[in-house]
């Protein structure tokens, strides 16, 4: 296995490098520093509820085996794929707090996801600038980059790639202070500079525990939510089986993981080159971690930049890793973008590298498609949770209390003793967005909107920054909403037994099975114990907040 070497600072990079060297103070670099990195941290998490909400309008379960339709496995790689750049941007996060936690600063999470939709990530300039300051318009003729919550649509992968837009290979870095940035890789670009400074030193970086720091352990490239099939499979094939030429080929012959495990920075020599989360002690960790976060998403696939030792070598494939089997998340939404067939009908402005892959003339899909088979949710766009009928927005506001909890729970893992960082992160980070908010949001999305404005949609998550006061009386503030959310699913029970068996029969079962769900995932939120009287709840983090 090879990784990526470290990127060699670019032409534009050296001179800002130089005029930091002359003009800045080491007070001025550190602050600097600092206050960017933790916009990179904010920058990131913006990207998460967004990608999350597309991927919920999804449904991956509507046939499986060998019963899948064309749409079946379009909406299986189309979830898989938008996961898997979700779960990346939660490693940039953390990536971009290891730093900053290593220059003695706390990264901030909580209520930092943006403030209602659509949304601006933050600092980014309301025109999405491509190479040569060109606008990179969408297929409206738009070239707003506010991103809006909405399912899965053309239109809506276009908001992904002015997300991920690759930044110029003589882009100049950007630290948000004049008019905003243009690209994330621009971003980190500046940070790069910053650190590469004559003002910064590897004993800058001792100031926050390396054992404190987020652990290697706490991050998996994929998930079952990652991988997804390339055509039709027979279930009862053992994984042994893997011919791929067989007319019903075994799952394991078929599935596609949209991750790699090489798709990060790192020298032969170093320890850091088996794992993608490090730690940070030194500026060698920092420049692995910001080449990481901008090789697997915003930075790369440029053809005229020189890696590392590399003698001046090229890269010229659109992918993250030297192994070529994971695409960067720019190319992955392009990919996906090439089977709608609007994308032979709008002439997008795009980058010449890389170049767009050709449409998929067959089997193409559109959005009114994929609902009439069933792979599609129709969620409202940009929905809020005063918007929603009185009924339901006590669920709303317990999901929204979930997400908030998981970020606090995120910064948490900071002041977490190492020897019990593993179990805390298991037990708070994976229950709270595996086992509760996941399970929650699924649950939501089968419960029919009946009045409003958005009615006749299908509920979904509003990822609002509801506020549950201090984080060291926070997990109190979430038990006080799961009250109420258990108070909202009762009522949605009595409506279910209401309606009529003959006339509303299958929907009627459908909302009481909800509802119930929603019972039994805020009771495994707040609540819960197992046979033996041990609380199963998410931890409560009032002991590591109590001095706060």
């Amino acid at each position: 296995m090879s990784f990526d070497p470290v990127t060699r600072l670019s032409a534009a990079e050296v001179r800002l490098l130089e005029h930091i060297n002359e003009h800045y103070t080491r007070e001025e670099t550190l602050s600097q520093l600092k206050s960017l990195l933790q916009t990179a941290v904010e920058i990131e998490l913006a990207t998460i509820p967004i990608y999350l909400y597309t991927y919920y309008s999804i449904d991956r379960t509507v046939h499986t085996g060998e019963n899948m339709t064309q749409s079946d496995i379009f909406a299986n790689k189309a979830g898989a794929m938008i996961m898997s750049v979700a779960v990346e941007e939660m490693l940039h996060m953390s990536l971009s707090s290891n730093i900053l936690f290593s220059l003695g600063q706390m990264p901030v999470m909580y209520q930092k996801a943006p403030l209602s939709y659509p949304a601006n990530l933050p600092g980014h300039r309301p025109k999405a600038q491509g190479p040569n300051g060109v606008p990179h318009y969408g297929p409206d003729g738009s070239d707003s980059a506010l991103i809006p919550l909405s399912k899965l649509t053309y239109e809506q992968l276009w908001k992904f790639l002015v997300i991920e837009y690759p930044e110029n290979v003589e882009a100049v870095p950007q630290d948000g202070t004049h008019g905003g940035w243009d690209t994330i890789g621009q971003v980190y670009s500046y940070i790069r500079c910053l650190i590469a400074s004559r003002h910064i030193h590897d004993e800058d970086f001792k100031n926050g525990s390396k054992d404190h720091q987020m652990q290697s352990y706490n991050y998996a490239p994929n998930n079952t939510d990652t991988v997804h099939v390339s055509k039709r499979y027979d279930s009862w094939k053992t994984p042994t089986d893997k011919d791929p030429k067989a007319k019903c080929p075994s799952a394991a012959a078929v599935a596609v993981f949209n991750n790699s495990d090489d798709s990060h920075s790192g020298e032969k020599d170093m320890p850091s080159e088996k794992v993608e989360l490090i730690s940070i002690t030194r500026k060698e960790d920092a420049f692995i971690a910001i080449d990481t976060i901008c090789d697997q998403g915003e930075g790369y696939a440029q053809p005229a930049r020189p890696y590392g030792d590399h003698g001046g070598e090229i890269e010229t494939q659109p992918t993250d890793d030297p192994s070529k089997s994971e695409l960067s998340h720019y190319y992955k939404f392009l990919t996906l973008q090439a089977q709608f067939e609007e994308y032979s009908q709008y002439s997008e402005s795009l980058p010449p590298f890389p170049a767009p892959p050709p449409e998929v003339i067959t089997p193409s899909v559109n959005v009114a498609g994929l609902m009439q088979d069933g792979v599609l949710f129709n969620y409202p766009d940009n929905p809020k949770t005063a918007d929603y009928p009185e009924e339901l927005q006590d669920i709303s506001h317990f999901c929204n209390g979930v997400f908030q909890y998981m970020l606090i729970l995120t910064e948490t893992i900071y002041k977490v003793d190492p020897t019990h960082q593993r179990v805390f992160f298991n037990e708070g980070m994976h229950r709270s967005m595996i086992w509760v908010l996941d399970k929650f949001i699924q649950t939501m999305r089968k419960i029919k909107i009946e009045s409003g404005p958005y009615k006749g949609c299908r509920m979904a998550p509003t990822f609002e920054n509801i506020d549950l006061g201090d984080r060291a009386t926070s997990f109190e503030a979430l038990k006080a909403l799961g009250v109420k959310a258990n108070i909202g699913a009762e009522g949605l029970i009595q409506q279910a037994i209401a309606m009529s068996p003959n006339v509303d029969g299958d929907y009627r079962s459908s909302l009481k099975s909800a509802a119930q769900n929603i019972q039994y995932y805020v009771a495994g939120a707040i609540s819960t114990e197992d046979a033996d009287g041990k609380s199963m709840h998410l931890p409560n983090v009032a002991p590591y907040w109590a001095s706060h």
